[in-house]
Order: C-alpha cells, then sequence, then structure tokens
C-alpha cells in the first residue's frame, strides 16, 4: 500500500532546485569551510538582527490568527524564544564585535523585500500562509546548521548562531511548523494549496537574496 506524502514533502520536492542553491550558498559553504569574512558576517549580523524583531511581529499575526488557544501558546513560547534568546544573541555579539547597526544597516532591495514581503503577507494573509512563511524559514535554517554545525567553526559568535538552529528547540520549533502546516493543508481546496505552493517558492528566493546581500558591503 503506497503512503501518500505530505503537503510540506510536496513542497521540497517541486523547489529542488532553489532549496538546494540556498544549502549550497555561499553564506553556507563559507561557515563550513571556515572562510567566512568576518565583514560579511557582521553585515549579515545587522540584516539577521533587524529581521528576528521583524519575525515577532510576524508570529504576533500567527497568535492573532491561531484557530485555538492550544496553537497560541505553542506560538507564545516561540515569541519568547525570538525576544529573550535570540534578540538577546544580537545585543550581545554585536557588542562584542563593536558592530554598530546604524554603520551596516543600509537600505537594499533583497532585504526589504525579504523581510516586509514576509510581514506583509502576515498582516494581510491567513494563518495557513504565515505557517507557510516561518516554515520555509525555519526548515530551510535547520537543515543547513544541522549540517555545518558539525564543521569546525574557529569564529565562536558564528558557531554559536549556527548551534542554535541545530539544538532540540528549535528542530522541534521548525518540526512542529512542519506538521502544523501539512495538518492545515489537509483542509484547504486545490487552489489555497497552489497559492501556498507559490508562496513557498517565494520565501525560499527571498532567502537566497537575503543572504547574497551580507557580502555587498
Amino acid at each position: 500500500m503506497s503512503t501518500q506524502t505530505s503537503f510540506t514533502d510536496q513542497l521540497l520536492a517541486r523547489n529542488q532546485a532553489v532549496w538546494q542553491a540556498m544549502q549550497q550558498h555561499p553564506f553556507v559553504t563559507d561557515i563550513e569551510q571556515g572562510k567566512l569574512d568576518a565583514s560579511v558576517f557582521n553585515q549579515y549580523l545587522v540584516f539577521e538582527g533587524d529581521f528576528v524583531a521583524t519575525a515577532i511581529q510576524i508570529f504576533s499575526y500567527a497568535v492573532i490568527k491561531a484557530p485555538s488557544m492550544t496553537h497560541q501558546r505553542r506560538l507564545i513560547g516561540v515569541l519568547d524564544a525570538l525576544a529573550n534568546e535570540q534578540i538577546a544573541y544580537f545585543e550581545r555579539v554585536m557588542q562584542k564585535r563593536g558592530v554598530s547597526a546604524e554603520a551596516y544597516l543600509r537600505s537594499t532591495p533583497d532585504v526589504y523585500r525579504f523581510s516586509q514581503g514576509m510581514l506583509r503577507v502576515a498582516e494581510t494573509g491567513s494563518y495557513a500562509e504565515i505557517l507557510t512563511l516561518m516554515f520555509g524559514a525555519e526548515w530551510m535554517y535547520y537543515q543547513w546548521c544541522k549540517r555545518v554545525s558539525q564543521a569546525e567553526i574557529r569564529d565562536a559568535d558564528v558557531k554559536d548562531w549556527v548551534v542554535m538552529h541545530a539544538e532540540r528547540t528549535f528542530i522541534e520549533q521548525a518540526s512542529w511548523l512542519k506538521a502544523e502546516l501539512d495538518t492545515l493543508a489537509a483542509t484547504l481546496n486545490h487552489l489555497q494549496r497552489a497559492q501556498l505552493s507559490a508562496l513557498y517558492a517565494q520565501v525560499l528566493q527571498w532567502e537566497i537574496d537575503f543572504h547574497s546581500a551580507a557580502y555587498f558591503n
């Protein structure tokens, strides 16, 4: 008897080219091979720190639009981790490295498209669309960080960031998003699932462009 492929596994299968492009992105492979320039990581810290602050807004919309208190409690846990673990990481590491947000933060279409594009979807879209956004971002991060965390990473700040996304708490969060999206997709019609599929593909491309922007100092 054949087993039906889950919705999220279908998304991954349909978008293997762009998925692999991010898994082998220079930002990822430079960390893995010990070649990431400090200036690139410093620029990334500012971009990603700004996005994590935006992610708090995105998940706040998810809390509002979630179908039950059980879902809301889970999402509030995500918000707690973002506000008290990830934001704290950026504050600590940027101070340690002497990185000024004003010196590094600049207007770049790729960064703006990623953060504001996702925020706009969260503001106007459905709970399913928010899950698709964050599954796209977090499952990709979990996958490459799980691999790269096995490499020798000399920069302690880079290593801490990678390991944070390969630890049990983050894996459970990404896995919950995957399972939740699968459950919800089963209640949607073909057109709605197609719209989520297109959104997922867009998020993966936004991820690639976002990480590329860190190289243009």
